[in-house]
């Protein structure tokens, strides 16, 4: 399982000094989250590495109107829009359950260099080239790295790659997401070489029980790896432990604390003031609207053929009414609190998938999400794609689109329009394009908005405290769980924040459910709620038919069994609906999966071919597409799963 892995394994291993040697110094890991969003538990390996840095990726809307994107109206006219999630960007947590991704930057898109040797007389291809996803966003993060490791060796100041990682998480700009979507933040380079300056009053925090935490998870695995084999006679982690801006608590039952310590290291030569709190994001308005689309509604500025508009809705006139209106007050688009905003499109089932055709998964229909900012320049009240901005996209291959908005109420303009675009034509997984006209399908559009608050599991020992120039300061901090808190992972923010800079430091930790008593019963209820981004009762069902096996929403659930005599666990899953499948592994405290109902792919499963894809990989996908798993009933699964050790078992579910 990711984070467990052997890739991730080695990752870890070698990000650490004195790892594999007693005078190794470490390396720098910079991976890229992944392109499986927007779901959680997306990020892949080794990306999922917890003492590497893994990158997500924001927009930067340069590409609009060059290459593929010219003449699609559906893009808007303008590059205005940049620093916000990108759908496609992957999620943590990982199976560990700690802060990731770590960072984020520009992955959709940028221009890089192309060939520069004209392989015609009168080529008029260019230098450059658009490029995207997490696999630019990573490259964007190890320039910065690399322009601290400089100052730092200028400055003659021994260092690691924690401390380097250390700084760019310190020094991030908030984008007001979570901690599992953000990390610390957006990569602030000049923040970075601010503090190794001592300028603007930049700071950085630390603590020594992440490394400590994550150690005792991965050090079992890593004294069972045959390091020979990969040319490692020394392969462990350092008992010594090395700091980090993230906090992950580790393992915790219900009713249990922890408490750990932060340090503040001012290298400015004035005292700071800083004060700190507990973050966290919390639902603060919810709305809905229900409609059909319009496939291939001709667009009346370009007049193109072949060249299509989405269906629009105000979003600061779109209610539940046929008539959509005053969903907002058109002078106040959305609640002044709002620090996020959160758009949803979904699709139902039947309508994205023909379950009559004669191939599964040969007859799909989809339609995208878009987010723009309209200025009505001819004040006819009618939207045209000339007077559009796009703000944010979505466009996964599934029934559920997502975007992200942070600071909603300072991206406007003028006013906020959900475009909801249906792919001309209908596609299918094995071939690709059919060529076949798409159809209408209903819709559910739904906006939340979110502020941040506090979190009432995480509690500092004090509110605000002073550094003295070039000093450094404890600070005490304490998780206090309840006795019904439920199994999976948490997160939230730790914030400190002086006159001109603030860190946000990711934190998240895992409760697990003890099993001590062979006759043991657990029973987990889901829950329906909006009111959390991601939730430990709930899954949002955000497969994506063309990418990789990782896309989906992913939730997991921790169970420490402790008793000898307990030697097999049966496990059921159900749900409502006839359409939803849930995938199930189940990970034992070694990272190796030990049971499934999800087969290898659908090759393998039917025909002995390998696959570790759901259906395998085709020319129109990388193998996301879900094979629908049901071994019990339409809306259950079973599974009898073999208990070889004492420890704590992961159970995965998408």
């Amino acid at each position: 399982a990711p984070g467990m892995d052997t890739i991730s394994l080695i990752a870890s291993i070698l990000s650490t000094p004195k790892s594999v040697d007693d005078d190794y110094p470490g390396v720098l890991m910079v991976s890229s989250a992944g392109n499986s969003g927007h779901g959680y538990g997306t990020i892949g390996l080794p990306n999922a590495s917890p003492f590497g840095i893994s990158v997500g990726a924001t927009t930067n809307n340069v590409f609009v109107g060059y290459g593929p994107f010219k003449d699609e109206p559906r893009f808007g006219g303008t590059i205005e829009h940049y620093n916000e999630i990108v759908d496609f960007s992957s999620r943590g947590p990982s199976i560990i359950g700690d802060p990731k991704p770590d960072l984020v930057s520009i992955g959709a898109h940028g221009f890089v260099p192309s060939n520069i040797l004209k392989t015609e007389k009168n080529s008029k291809d260019e230098s450059f080239t658009l490029f995207g996803g997490t696999s630019m966003a990573a490259p964007m993060v190890s320039g910065s790295a690399a322009l601290v490791i400089e100052e730092l060796k200028k400055q003659g100041i021994d260092y690691d790659p924690f401390t380097v990682k250390n700084i760019l998480m310190s020094t991030a700009t908030d984008l007001h997401n979570d901690v599992f979507t953000q990390g610390s933040g957006l990569v602030n380079t000049k923040s970075s070489l601010d503090y190794l300056n001592g300028k603007n009053q930049v700071f950085i925090v630390y603590n020594d029980d992440s490394y400590k935490n994550i150690r005792q998870t991965l050090e079992p695995i890593a004294s069972n790896f045959n390091s020979t084999e990969i040319g490692f006679e020394k392969f462990s982690f350092p008992e010594e432990s090395y700091p980090m801006t993230s906090w992950f608590a580790g393992q915790l039952n219900p009713g249990q604390t922890s408490t750990t310590s932060f340090t503040i290291k001012n290298p400015t030569s004035e005292p700071l003031e800083i004060k700190i709190k507990s973050k966290n994001i919390s639902l603060l308005k919810h709305k809905n609207y229900d409609g059909t689309t319009s496939p291939r509604q001709a667009d009346t500025v370009m007049n193109k053929t072949g060249t299509f508009v989405p269906d629009f809705i105000k979003l600061s006139e779109s209610t539940q009414s046929k008539n959509i209106n005053k969903y907002f007050p058109i002078t106040k688009p959305f609640p002044t609190n709002s620090t996020l905003m959160v758009v949803n499109a979904h699709f139902p089932f039947e309508q994205f998938m023909n379950k009559t055709a004669d191939i599964y998964a040969d007859d799909i229909k989809i339609s995208s999400l878009y987010l723009y900012d309209w200025i009505d320049q001819n004040k006819d009240d009618s939207i045209s794609a000339d007077e559009l901005s796009l703000v944010n996209r979505g466009g996964s291959w599934g029934t559920v689109q997502e975007l992200r908005i942070s600071e909603p109420n300072e991206k406007f303009d003028g006013t906020p329009v959900a475009g909801i675009y249906p792919v001309p034509t209908r596609y299918s997984f094995w071939l690709g394009n059919t060529n076949l006209n798409s159809t209408s399908m209903n819709y559910s559009l739904s906006t939340n908005f979110y502020e941040e608050t506090s979190w009432s599991l995480l509690w500092p020992d004090k509110s605000s405290i002073t550094i003295p120039a070039n000093s450094e300061e404890l600070v005490y901090v304490t998780i206090v769980l309840p006795d019904d808190i439920k199994t999976g992972v948490y997160q939230g923010f730790l914030n400190f924040q002086s006159d001109s800079h603030e860190v946000n430091a990711p934190v998240s930790f895992v409760v697990k459910q003890t099993i001590d008593d062979v006759d043991d019963v657990v029973l987990l209820s889901g829950e329906n709620n909006s009111d959390t981004l991601y939730g430990n009762g709930f899954t949002k069902g955000a497969f994506d038919m063309t990418n990789r096996y990782m896309a989906g929403d992913w939730r997991q659930f921790y169970f420490d069994i402790t008793n000898d005599d307990i030697n097999s666990v049966s496990l059921e899953l159900s749900w409502e609906s006839d359409d939803t499948n849930l995938g199930v592994f189940v990970i034992d405290p070694m990272g190796k999966i030990v049971q499934t109902n999800v087969p290898s792919g659908v090759f393998g499963h039917f025909m002995g071919w390998p696959s570790l894809d759901w259906l395998g990989p085709t020319p129109f996908s990388q193998g996301g597409g879900f094979y629908p798993v049901k071994n019990k009933d339409d809306t259950s699964t079973v599974l009898f799963v073999p208990i070889n050790q004492t420890g704590t078992y992961s159970v995965l579910t998408d």
